[in-house]
C-alpha cells in the first residue's frame, strides 16, 4: 500500500470516527433536552403543589401551627391568629404556652413531650386566653414532621361544643334534681293517703263494726238483721285486708320501723303468699341497716316494682333479687348493687315496651343518679342490674356545672 492510499484510509478512519462521534453526541443532546423538559415539568409540579399546600395552610378554616421541642411557635396560618385573636407577626417565635391559663400550662407541656415521643396524632382539649384575656376552648391534633424537630398541629375552637355539653349537663342534672323531687312528692303524697285511710276510714270501719256487734247482740242469731250484721262483718274485715295491702303499698311501715331489711322481708312473705307458683329467693349481703331514707325508699320500690312485672308479665316460676353493698378506695365507689332476674318468657330489649313499669324504675334510678341495664331474650329470662351511689343518694340541686 502506497503511503497516499494510506493517508487517504487514515483520513477516511478520522471521518468515520467523527460522524459517528457527532451522531452520539446529538442523541446525547436530544436525551438531555428531554430530560431537562421532563425535569421543567416535575419542578413545576412541584411549585403548584407547594402553592397548594402553601393555599391550604394559609386559608385552611381551622388553625394551623408548626412548634419546635421547646414550644415556640415557627409559622401559624392566618385562622390560628384569629382563634388566638393576635397579629401573627406578634405570635411567630412566641411560646404558645403564653397563650395558655396557667392552669393548662402543665397539661399543654406534657402533651407537647409526648407529641414528640409518640408516633401518630394525638389530641387535647384545652383552654387559651387571647389578648384581651377571654377564655376559649381549643381542641389540638399534632403530628410530628418529617424531620422529628418540628410538629404540625391543627387548631380548632371547640367553645361551643364545650357550651352545649356543659348545657347538657346542666340540663340532665336539673333533670335528675325535678325527678327526685317528683318522687319525694310523690312519696309525701302517699304518706298522706295512708295517714287518711287509716286514721278516717279504719275508724269509720271500726265504728261499723261495733253497731254491728251491738245489733247482734240485740237481736236473734237466726234474724234476718243478724245474717245481715254477720255478712257486714265479713265485708268489714275484707275491707280491712284491702287497706291494710293498699296502706303497705303506700307506705311501708316497716321501712321506719325495721328498717331496709325488715321491709324487704316482709315484702317477700306477702309475695310469696301472694304468687305461690313463683320461687322467689332473696339475697342481702353488706352494710345495709345504716342506709338513709330516700335511697331506702329508691331501693324498696324498684324491688316492689320489679316483682310487680315478673308477676304480668314474666311467667316465670323462679325470680331472684339481689342486693349488695360494694365499697372502694373513695367515697364516690360506695355504691349499692341492686339485680333482678327471673326465668321468664324474656323479650326483646331492641323493641321499645309499651309497658310503664321499667320505665319508671329506670327515670327513678335517673333521679338517683344511678345506672340501669338490661338483659333480656326470648324464653332466657330477664336480668335487671341497678348500681345507686350512696354518696350522691342526696342529691345536691345547687352542684350545677358552670356554662362558660
Amino acid at each position: 500500500m502506497t503511503q497516499t492510499e494510506e493517508q487517504r484510509r487514515k483520513d477516511d478512519d478520522i471521518r468515520q470516527s467523527k460522524t459517528e462521534l457527532l451522531s452520539e453526541l446529538q442523541i446525547s443532546h436530544r436525551e438531555l433536552e428531554k430530560q431537562n423538559h421532563e425535569l421543567k415539568e416535575t419542578q413545576q409540579q412541584l411549585n403548584e403543589s407547594h402553592k397548594r399546600y402553601a393555599d391550604l395552610y394559609e386559608y385552611a378554616p381551622v388553625g394551623f401551627l408548626t412548634l419546635n421541642k421547646t414550644g415556640h411557635i415557627l409559622s401559624l396560618n392566618q385562622a390560628g391568629a384569629k382563634l388566638l385573636r393576635n397579629n401573627r407577626e406578634s405570635l411567630i417565635g412566641k411560646l404558645f404556652t403564653d397563650c395558655f391559663f396557667d392552669i393548662d400550662h402543665q397539661a399543654f407541656i406534657q402533651y407537647l413531650q409526648k407529641v414528640f415521643t409518640t408516633s401518630g396524632k394525638t389530641a387535647v382539649d384545652l383552654k387559651i386566653k387571647n389578648a384581651d384575656e377571654q377564655l376559649s376552648y381549643i381542641r389540638l391534633e399534632s403530628t410530628l414532621m418529617c424531620d422529628s424537630s418540628t410538629c404540625l398541629m391543627i387548631m380548632s375552637d371547640i367553645s361551643q361544643l364545650k357550651k352545649a355539653i356543659n348545657l347538657n349537663r346542666n340540663l340532665l342534672h336539673e333533670n335528675r334534681r325535678l325527678m327526685k323531687k317528683l318522687f319525694h312528692i310523690q312519696e309525701n303524697e302517699r304518706r298522706l293517703i295512708a295517714r287518711e285511710l287509716h286514721d278516717e276510714l279504719g275508724q269509720w270501719l271500726t265504728a261499723v263494726r261495733v253497731e254491728n256487734e251491738v245489733i247482734l247482740n240485740n237481736t236473734s242469731s237466726d234474724s234476718t238483721v243478724a245474717v245481715s250484721a254477720r255478712a257486714n262483718n265479713e265485708c268489714i274485715q275484707k275491707m280491712n285486708k284491702i287497706i291494710h295491702e293498699m296502706l303497705h303499698q303506700l307506705r311501708p311501715v316497716l321501712l321506719d320501723t325495721l328498717g331496709l331489711i325488715g321491709a324487704l322481708s316482709e315484702l317477700k312473705r306477702q309475695w310469696c303468699v301472694r304468687h305461690p307458683q313463683t320461687i322467689l329467693e332473696f339475697k342481702l349481703s353488706g352494710e345495709l341497716d345504716k342506709l338513709n331514707e330516700p335511697i331506702n325508699i329508691a331501693v324498696y320500690r324498684l324491688i316492689q316494682e320489679g316483682l310487680t312485672n315478673i308477676y304480668s308479665h314474666a311467667e316465670a316460676t323462679w325470680a331472684q333479687i339481689s342486693l349488695s353493698r360494694e365499697g372502694g378506695a373513695e367515697p364516690a365507689d360506695d355504691c349499692l348493687l341492686l339485680t333482678i332476674e327471673d326465668n321468664g318468657k324474656g323479650y326483646n330489649i331492641n323493641q321499645q315496651s309499651s309497658g310503664l313499669g321499667l320505665l319508671g324504675m329506670r327515670e327513678r334510678v335517673i333521679a338517683m343518679s344511678g345506672t340501669l341495664s338490661v338483659r333480656s331474650a326470648y324464653n332466657e329470662g330477664t336480668e335487671i342490674t341497678i348500681k345507686l351511689p350512696i354518696e350522691h343518694s342526696n342529691y345536691d340541686e345547687t352542684n350545677l356545672y358552670p356554662i362558660d
